[in-house]
């Protein structure tokens, strides 16, 4: 189990006493998507995860930030929750379980394993989902403080002008497609026209639920 680097505070949560914490170590993929910490509260038999942001990423033709969501673990279920209230999700949930990942969505309920590749490249919820599993219930990726992502970033862009684009898949050549399938899309749009790439290739962390591949741009807008 990881440690946790501070503990905030005990609070009366409806009659119920909670326990807050942060943790400020996380992978190269939570800091690649824009997370500085993770904030974990203990309420009524739900552990509920939110994330403190310095910037935003992007996944297929969107700009995400993981500010806007909440991931709240009962058991060995996860369930991706929009803090926005307008924002009507439904149910994106993923069971862990020994057995491996079983995934209750809108579009697809099953196990990860054989869930087609179209729901990655089609749905967010899915990808932010998978990411916030991956690193919350995966302990075998080593783990920085984001002080220490930016002394070692060591490149001649400001850290507020570098932006990632990340694919996901279930292995390393599928999660590398899907980077390269949202970055064509993305530059049909023009959407990186004040950018300059900083990664010569895409770079892979890999998970007990799959891999994540990130590609580092240089924007000016």
């Amino acid at each position: 189990m990881r440690k946790f680097l501070f503990f905030c505070l005990v609070t009366l949560f409806g009659g119920t006493l909670t326990q807050a914490q942060t943790q400020k170590l996380i992978s190269p993929v939570f800091w690649q998507a824009g997370v500085q910490a993770i904030h974990q509260e203990e309420i009524k038999g739900t552990t509920v995860f939110s994330f403190s942001t310095f910037r935003h990423f992007f996944l297929n033709l969107e700009a995400v930030n993981l500010n806007a969501y909440q991931l709240h673990r009962t058991g060995s279920q996860y369930r991706l929750i929009a803090l926005n209230p307008k924002t009507n999700l439904g149910t994106y949930q993923a069971d862990v379980t020994k057995a491996g990942v079983f995934l209750t969505t809108p579009r697809y309920k099953g196990t990860l394993k054989e869930a087609p590749t179209t729901l990655f490249t089609e749905d967010n919820q899915i990808a932010i989902l998978l990411m916030g599993v991956a690193e919350i219930a995966d302990t075998t990726t080593k783990r920085q403080a984001y002080e220490d992502y930016v002394t070692q970033s060591g490149t001649d862009c400001a850290l507020s002008n570098t932006y990632y684009s990340v694919g996901v898949g279930l292995n390393t050549a599928a999660a590398i497609s899907h980077l390269n399938h949202i970055i064509k899309r993305h530059k049909a749009l023009g959407t990186f026209d004040d950018c300059t790439a900083i990664s010569t290739q895409a770079e892979t962390h890999c998970f007990f639920i799959g891999c994540f591949a990130t590609f580092a741009w240089c924007c000016t807008n």
